[in-house]
């Protein structure tokens, strides 16, 4: 079934990749110096919209092309992409933790808490997307 295009999935990946080497170099700071440097705390915070924006959208595009089907917010879109074999339940659920921190930076809920996203994103966040990427290039090159 050719339901996707793989170039263009490839190049919707690349601002994710682009975006997930910036997390894996702020992670690798020591939390204090994290913490201390305000640019370095910022461009996380934009890192993770950017990683968790295009993996959406990626799932948009997915679950429209394939599945003839529309997703109700950022967790129901890696749900349903699980549901749908794209991607493993595991990824899913990592996937959607991460929307979630992506919902706290763009409302503000409360304040944003630089040490859980630095600690969210070096714990499971990284790996996660990076599941993510590889699951989601296996799936495209077997649609195509």
């Amino acid at each position: 079934m050719k339901c996707v295009d793989k170039d263009y999935i490839e190049n919707m990946l690349k601002d994710i990749i682009e975006a997930l080497s910036e997390l894996k170099f702020l992670t690798s700071l020591d939390i204090d110096e994290f913490i201390k440097n305000r640019s370095a705390r910022f461009s996380m915070r934009y890192s993770i919209v950017v990683i968790v924006e295009g993996s959406a959208d990626i799932g948009i595009y997915v679950l429209e092309r394939c599945f003839n089907e529309e997703a109700k917010g950022y967790r129901d879109i890696f749900m349903r992409l699980s549901e749908k074999g794209v991607i493993d339940s595991e990824t899913a659920m990592k996937m959607a933790s991460l929307s979630s921190l992506r919902n706290m930076i763009v409302h503000r809920y409360w304040n944003v808490d630089d040490i859980r996203i630095y600690s969210e994103a070096k714990k499971n966040g990284i790996r996660a997307i990076e599941k993510f990427i590889e699951e989601v290039k296996e799936f495209a090159s077997k649609s195509n």
